[in-house]
């Protein structure tokens, strides 16, 4: 085979795998997705917060998301600002991090409407803390060019792990309260395209 020859088909093959590289890289859809935790004060009372943007990709079998802690939603100002300083120290840390790995090869064969449980590994950084902890998830592909991933039960963030204690009681101090739990529930939906 000449050189003249081989230099178009080198060309192509480059193209064709730039090509599927690209169709395997996934961005997450913000207006699609949410995560949501609860707070329990005074043992009793539970209420539900989110945070309004999340950021995300999942290319080469590793899912990154990312959360800017300044779409935090309490439903109260005031609380917002108190958790921006106290708890994330947005300050120092905009983003609340978590990566994990999923065979985007093993999801792609699933077909249109069908669904896969699965644990994972989540590794979540909170205020520059760091901690792994298993989840169990579900991942749904919506058609060609969409994946949903739930969990399937509740991640439990635990205030001591993260070192956020010191936080919590300064809230629970300026919010006059005689408890706050330092175990917090958080749920997520989140939705890939491509």
């Amino acid at each position: 085979m000449s050189m003249k020859n081989i230099l178009p088909i080198g060309a192509l093959a480059v193209t064709l795998f730039s090509a599927t590289a690209a169709a395997d890289s996934w961005q997450l859809d913000s207006e699609h997705s949410s995560l949501h935790f609860v707070s329990v004060k005074n043992d009793h009372i539970a209420e539900t917060h989110r945070f309004t943007d999340i950021q995300g990709s999942w290319a080469d079998n590793q899912v990154t998301v990312e959360i800017p802690v300044v779409g935090l939603d309490t439903q109260i100002p005031i609380r917002d600002e108190r958790m921006l300083e106290h708890i994330f120290k947005s300050t120092d840390f905009s983003v609340v991090t978590a990566t994990t790995r999923l065979d985007d090869q093993l999801f792609l064969q699933l077909d249109e409407g069908d669904t896969m449980p699965t644990a994972v590994e989540l590794t979540i950084t909170i205020a520059g803390a760091k901690q792994t902890i298993s989840s169990h998830i579900q991942v749904t592909r919506l058609d060609d060019d969409r994946f949903l991933i739930n969990s399937i039960q509740p991640l439990i963030i635990d205030a001591k792990a993260f070192d956020l204690v010191a936080g919590v009681n300064k809230l629970r101090e300026l919010a006059g309260l005689a408890r706050i739990d330092y175990s917090v529930p958080v749920t997520f939906s989140v939705q890939f395209t491509r």
